[in-house]
C-alpha cells in the first residue's frame, strides 16, 4: 500500500505511514498501488500540508504528468525540507513484512552453474593426462562407456592412461588385471613412445604369473622387432632359457645378442658355457701333390666334420672325426664343430687348396719337313723347374701318327722311338705325370717322300664277283645257287630283309628290289677287296691298305690310319687268339660301308662286308 502523504510504500495490513505517520486508505476503485506502477492514476494522490491547487511543475518530472513529481510525491522545495525533518525524526515500525526469495528461480541458476561445472569439467578431462586417467578409471567396468571414452580422447591418450592405470594394479598385487589393461593399451596404440619398456613391463607381469612362454616370446618381440642394440630383453630371455636348461638356445641368443649389442659380458657368459671350435694341423692355403688335415679339439671333445659340403647342417649332419683327411687336388674346404655332452662349439671353417704341377708338352727331337727317306722319331721331356718342394717327377708320353688326338688308349712312347711311313704324318704327343696331370699337347707335321697304300673306298674296293648295293638276288643265284632263304629284321636296316644262307656263310638283300647290301663269307675261293681272302695272315691284309705305322696301345688295339669317325682302319685284339681288322669308308647319300677282316690265330677265318643306310620298304 502506498501512502499518499509521502508515497512510500508500507504493509497492505498496515493502517499508518511508518514513514510519515499519515493515515492510510484503500481505494474503493482501483487500487492506488497498480495505478503507480502504471503510471495512469486517473487523480494525483493528495499531498498533505499543501495548497489544494497544483502549482505548475518546474522539477525535472513535469513532462510526466502520470507520477510524482518526486519519487515520494512531494513537489521540491519547502514542501521537500518538510518531508525530509518528518523522515528524519520519525522512527520506522519494526514490524516491516520484506518481500520473499523466488525459489525456483535460485534453484535454476544453481543447477545452471552446477551444469556449466559439469561441462567444463568434462572438457578438462578430455584434454588433459590426469582427466583421461579419470575417465579410464571411471568405465573400467563398462566396456561399452569405456569405447566411447576412447573415441573421444583418442586411442593413443587412452592407451597413455591404460599403461599408467596398469602399473598401479602391478603396484596393487593385482597382477592378472594389470596383464590384461597393459595388452589393451598395446592394441590401443602398438607403436607408443616408450614402447620397449612398457612391454618390458608387460612381460615382468607375464613371468610373475608363472607364463614363460608369453613372456618369452614378448622377450623375443622387443630384440627382434623394437630395439635389437637394447641388451635388456636378450638378458630376460637368456635367463629363461637358462632356468630350463635349454642350454644350446640361450647360447645362440648370447652370440646374438653380443653380435647385435657388441657387449663383452654376453661374449663372455657364452664362452665360460660353450666348448672351444676345433682346431687343424695345417693353416688354410695353397698345398703342392698332396695334403694331410688332422683336426682336434683343444678340450678333447668329439669333433663332427662335413668336408666340401656347405648344406648339410653340423653336428646332426656330420662326420665324427678319427683319421686324417687325404685331400685330393682341388680347392676344399672342411666344417666342423666340437661337441660335449650338452653344448656344441661355434663353426669352424678351414679352405685349403691342393695342386699338382703340369708337365711341360714333349718335344721331338727330329724338325719338322719333308724327308726322302724314312725316319726315326725320338720324344723327349725338358726339366720341369719348381720351387719348394720338387719330387722325382715321372711321365708317360701318349702319341698318335694316324692324325687322332692322343688319350690314355694311344701307343706309350717308348725310347726306342718309332718309325714314320710313306707319306705325310702328323705327329701328336703329350705328357701324363704321376698325379695324372696331362701336359698341351705337341703337334709336329713330316712327310716322308714316296706312294703310300691306299684308303680302303668302297667305290672302288669291291668283292670281284660281285658288288655290294649294285648286284642283286638273281645275280648271286647264278653264282652260287638259289640257298636258303629266311626273312628277319636286319639290325642295321629298318624293316625286313631278305636272307639267304649258304654253305660259306650268308647274303642279305632288300626286300623291294633285292639288291645285295651285306655278305658274310668263309670262302676260301671268294676273292674280296684287293684281293683279298680266307686264309691270309693279318699283316698281309694290312698291307694291302694304308697302314701308318703307329704302334699298339697296352691293350694290343693298333690304329692303322684315321681320317674321320667313319673313314679309318683300325686292328682290335678282341682276346690272346682273337682279333679283327676294320676299314670304313663314307659313301654318297649317307652311305657308308664297313669291311672286317675276323681273325683266328693271326688268320683270317671270315670277311664282312655291310652297305649301311639302304631303306627297306
Amino acid at each position: 500500500m502506498i501512502c499518499e502523504r509521502c508515497g512510500m510504500r508500507s504493509d497492505n495490513s498496515a493502517r499508518i505511514c511508518p514513514h510519515c505517520g499519515a493515515p492510510l486508505r484503500v481505494s474503493a476503485g482501483t487500487d492506488a498501488t497498480a495505478e503507480i506502477r502504471q503510471g495512469r492514476s486517473h487523480e494525483p494522490p493528495p499531498v498533505y500540508g499543501v495548497s489544494g491547487e497544483r502549482p505548475v511543475r518546474t522539477s525535472r518530472y513535469a513532462q510526466d504528468a502520470g507520477r510524482p513529481e518526486n519519487h515520494r510525491g512531494i513537489g521540491s522545495g519547502e514542501e521537500d525540507a518538510a518531508v525530509k525533518r518528518v523522515r528524519k525524526h520519525d522512527k520506522p515500525i519494526r514490524n516491516v513484512r520484506r518481500r520473499g526469495v523466488n525459489r525456483a528461480l535460485l534453484l535454476t541458476v544453481l543447477a545452471a552453474l552446477l551444469l556449466v561445472a559439469a561441462v567444463v569439467l568434462f572438457v578438462l578431462a578430455i584434454r588433459l593426462p590426469q582427466g583421461h586417467l579419470i575417465l579410464m578409471r571411471a568405465t573400467a567396468n563398462n566396456p561399452e562407456r569405456q569405447e566411447r571414452i576412447v573415441s573421444m580422447i583418442g586411442e593413443e591418450a587412452a592407451a597413455q592412461a591404460l599403461w599408467q592405470i596398469g602399473s598401479e594394479q602391478i603396484d596393487q598385487g593385482y597382477i592378472a588385471q594389470s596383464i590384461e589393461t597393459y595388452t589393451k593399451a598395446y592394441e590401443l596404440a602398438p607403436e607408443i613412445d616408450g614402447l620397449y619398456q612398457r612391454l618390458l613391463s608387460l612381460a615382468d607381469a607375464y613371468e610373475a604369473i608363472g607364463s614363460l612362454d608369453e613372456a618369452e616370446a614378448l622377450y623375443q618381440k622387443l630384440y627382434t622387432e623394437v630395439d635389437e642394440q637394447n641388451p635388456l630383453a636378450y638378458r630376460y630371455a637368456i635367463d629363461i632359457l637358462t632356468d630350463q636348461g635349454r642350454l644350446f638356445e640361450a647360447t645362440d641368443l648370447m652370440q646374438l645378442a653380443y653380435d647385435k649389442t657388441g657387449e663383452l659380458s654376453f661374449k663372455s657368459q657364452r664362452e665360460s658355457r660353450v666348448p672351444l671350435a676345433p682346431v687343424a694341423d695345417k693353416e688354410n692355403g695353397r698345398y703342392m701333390n698332396s695334403c694331410l688335415v688332422t683336426l682336434s679339439s683343444p678340450q678333447g671333445y668329439d669333433v663332427y666334420y662335413l668336408l666340401d659340403d656347405a648344406e648339410t647342417e653340423l653336428p646332426e649332419g656330420g662326420m665324427l672325426f678319427s683319421e686324417p683327411l687325404n685331400l685330393t687336388e682341388g680347392t676344399h674346404e672342411i666344417r666342423a664343430v666340437c661337441v660335449s655332452s650338452e653344448l656344441i662349439s661355434d663353426e669352424v671353417n678351414f679352405r685349403y687348396t691342393v695342386w699338382f704341377p703340369v708337365p711341360s708338352a714333349p718335344k721331338s727331337r727330329l724338325l719338322t719337313g719333308v724327308y726322302d727317306n724314312p725316319k726315326r722319331v725320338y720324344l723327349y721331356m725338358e726339366d720341369i723347374k719348381i720351387t719348394g718342394d720338387t719330387p722325382d717327377q715321372q711321365y708317360v708320353i701318349y702319341y698318335t701318327i694316324d692324325g687322332t688326338q692322343p688319350n690314355s688308349d694311344s701307343p706309350i712312347y717308348t725310347s726306342e722311338g718309332f718309325m714314320l711311313p710313306v707319306g705325310r704324318t702328323t705327329l701328336r704327343a703329350v705328357a701324363v705325370n704321376q698325379y695324372g696331370k696331362v701336359s698341351n699337347e705337341y703337334v709336329g707335321t713330316y712327310k716322308i717322300n714316296g706312294t703310300p697304300q691306299k684308303l680302303f673306298s668302297a667305290d672302288k674296293m669291291q668283292f670281284k664277283a660281285f658288288t655290294l648295293g649294285k648286284s642283286t638276288y638273281e645275280n648271286i643265284r647264278k653264282l652260287y645257287g638259289a640257298g636258303q632263304e629266311t626273312g628277319e629284321n636286319a639290325p642295321t636296316l629298318t624293316g625286313r630283309a631278305l636272307r639267304v644262307n649258304y654253305e660259306w656263310g650268308s647274303a642279305w638283300f632288300t626286300s623291294d628290289e633285292q639288291v645285295l647290301y651285306a655278305i658274310s663269307t668263309n670262302n676260301p675261293a671268294m676273292i674280296g677287296p684287293q684281293g683279298s681272302k680266307v686264309g691270309m695272315r693279318s699283316a698281309e691284309v694290312t698291307a694291302l691298305y694304308r697302314d701308318c705305322g703307329q704302334a699298339a696301345n697296352a691293350k694290343g688295339n693298333r690304329s692303322l690310319y684315321s681320317n674321320s669317325a667313319i673313314d679309318y682302319g683300325r686292328y682290335w685284339k678282341d682276346s690272346d687268339t682273337a682279333a679283327r681288322i676294320e676299314y670304313a669308308c663314307s659313301g654318297e647319300d649317307d652311305q657308308y660301308t664297313v669291311l672286317t677282316y675276323h681273325l683266328e690265330n693271326d688268320t683270317v677265318t671270315r670277311i664282312d662286308m655291310t652297305l649301311y643306310g639302304l631303306l627297306v620298304e
